[in-house]
């Protein structure tokens, strides 16, 4: 189907993982050099679950997801976590009596790199790549003539930068936006465990 041969080239794909790949040694090199204290907004053995609202990107359409992320390990003043993503996005066009739907489905393992703003212990920067698979299904209605679908699973991937502002001990705001297999846009809450 078009859906599924528009989703972009894998050159692109190659070409986004590569370039991520090269900054995040780079970062990572240069923070391990800086024997400073590890972000205290974010740190080895922090635990955080998101839920937040998502919109736009590759499959349009609105929806929810949720994130987990746990910090494994502080490098220099950054930290690296891992952890994972689930969200469901959903768009309805039509025209006269016919009506497209298209739903997307990704589920994503994250890795991130966080970064300490100055001595701002409530911002809590980060940066990374996700990678796992996106069901994407289709489905048209046409008044009196029927329906038909499709679906198919590939695997994707995406980079993601965002922010998180803790609001309460344990309550932070959180904004994300995302590039390729991910939602442009995740805002919500974190609740650190």
């Amino acid at each position: 189907m078009i859906l599924f041969a528009a989703r972009g080239s894998t050159m692109r794909w190659q070409a986004t993982m590569l370039a991520l790949t090269s900054a995040l040694v780079v970062g990572t090199a240069e923070t391990s050099a800086a024997q400073s204290a590890p972000n205290s907004g974010f740190g080895a053995g922090t635990r955080l679950v998101s839920v937040g609202l998502l919109a736009g990107g590759d499959y349009s359409g609105t929806g929810v997801g949720g994130q987990v992320e746990w910090g494994v390990r502080n490098v220099g003043r950054t930290t690296l976590s891992l952890g994972a993503f689930v969200g469901v996005q959903r768009e309805s066009t039509g025209a006269g009596s016919l009506e497209v739907t298209t739903s997307a489905l990704p589920i994503m393992a994250v890795g991130n790199v966080h970064f300490p703003l100055g001595s701002n212990e409530r911002l809590d920067m980060y940066a990374g790549a996700s990678l796992g698979i996106v069901r994407v299904s289709l489905k048209s209605e046409a008044g009196n003539v029927g329906s038909s679908s499709a679906s198919d699973t590939n695997t994707g991937g995406g980079v993601q930068v965002g922010v998180r502002y803790r609001a309460a001990s344990r309550l932070s705001l959180m904004g994300q936006l995302g590039l390729v297999d991910l939602p442009l846009i995740m805002a919500g809450l974190s609740l650190r465990l």
